[in-house]
């Protein structure tokens, strides 16, 4: 294990609790999994615990190599390993993001897994519509989430760019773990308990050409969970600027004030543009210093005392109760189980 670590954004451990929730390998082939993917089981029942990016590309990679199912046992039947490689290969040749759509539609009707995307035009948006007919009277959550967090993606992906979202609906209720769906939509705007699940675009996106070519995809299709989950073409938003700022200065972070300065803004100029992102400055600086305690904790030997040194507290008492406040346990028992 390194000394150092690469700060990974987290999310909610609810997101694996969903991808586990119809995976019907052994408890101790999941257990191992889970090890492997240095997950502690007990993380599991604790609601406000979290996982790194990095970790929950691993898990799903593990499990869906382990079950030869790449939606994890979601659909109506299995979805073969390399089906996501065959649509990549379609869809990196197609011109332009309204055929790449378009595959996208054929692709699904072909697999006929019980799941299908159909788009739509409405006045200056292209709306993308996910149908799915889960297995039981619950609505699948996951299929949900996991189809439209890979379109986005790979719509990203095959430009080179982060694409605008401008809005995303859901039919189930809102969960508790809400706010990181903005991690994972880059911020865009989401709403709950919907007549129809669905992700739309501006409509000039249409006409926008791909920029990808085999080669890249080659690299891509190695680890395609983990590209696609860290996925990062530096969005142009004052929160990814502000953590631009301040991510290698966690030991002692400087005040609003002085961020602003180094920013060339007044202070009330930075708190109103992080306000229309609906965050704040003391939020991107908890979220900052909780990942980075995950990613030290799970890839490094330094010790709590030492993180809490790096991390700018002035006594490791006060991280283990903040850290506790952040993920429901302490760290100490976080690394325990690892």
């Amino acid at each position: 294990m390194r000394n150092s670590a690469k700060i990974s954004f987290s999310i909610n451990i609810a997101f694996v609790q969903s991808a586990l929730s119809r995976v019907t390998l052994p408890r101790k082939d999941i257990d191992r999994i889970l090890y492997e993917c240095r997950i502690p089981r007990q993380l599991l029942n604790e609601p406000d615990a979290r996982v790194s990016l990095v970790q929950h590309a691993e898990l799903l990679s593990a499990l869906m190599k382990a079950t030869n199912d790449e939606l994890l046992g979601h659909a109506n039947e299995p979805l073969p390993l390399g089906s996501l490689a065959l649509l990549t290969h379609w869809l990196v040749a197609a011109k332009t993001i309204e055929q790449v759509l378009k595959r996208f539609v054929r692709f699904h009707q072909i697999l006929g897994k019980g799941q299908r995307i159909n788009t739509h035009i409405e006045e200056n948006r292209v709306y993308i519509q996910y149908e799915h007919k889960p297995k039981t009277t619950n609505t699948d959550r996951f299929m949900a989430e996991f189809s439209f967090f890979i379109v986005h993606r790979i719509l990203c992906w095959l430009r080179k760019e982060i694409i605008p979202i401008d809005h995303v609906e859901f039919p189930f209720e809102k969960p508790a773990y809400a706010r990181d769906y903005g991690l994972m939509f880059y911020g865009a705007p989401v709403s709950f308990n919907c007549k129809r699940t669905s992700i739309s675009f501006p409509r000039s996106l249409l006409e926008k050409p791909v920029q990808q070519n085999l080669p890249n995809l080659e690299k891509f299709l190695k680890d395609p969970n983990f590209e696609l989950l860290v996925l990062n073409f530096n969005p142009d938003n004052w929160a990814s600027k502000v953590v631009s700022e301040i991510r290698d200065q966690l030991d002692a972070l400087p005040t609003l004030p002085e961020l602003a300065t180094m920013m060339n803004l007044k202070p009330y100029t930075l708190q109103r543009k992080l306000a229309k992102e609906d965050t704040t400055y003391l939020a991107i600086k908890n979220q900052l210093k909780r990942d980075a305690a995950i990613e030290f904790l799970v890839n490094t030997t330094i010790s709590v005392e030492e993180i809490s040194v790096r991390l700018g507290f002035s006594e490791t008492s006060s991280f283990t109760r903040t850290f506790k406040d952040w993920t429901g346990i302490p760290p100490s028992e976080y690394r325990k189980y690892l």
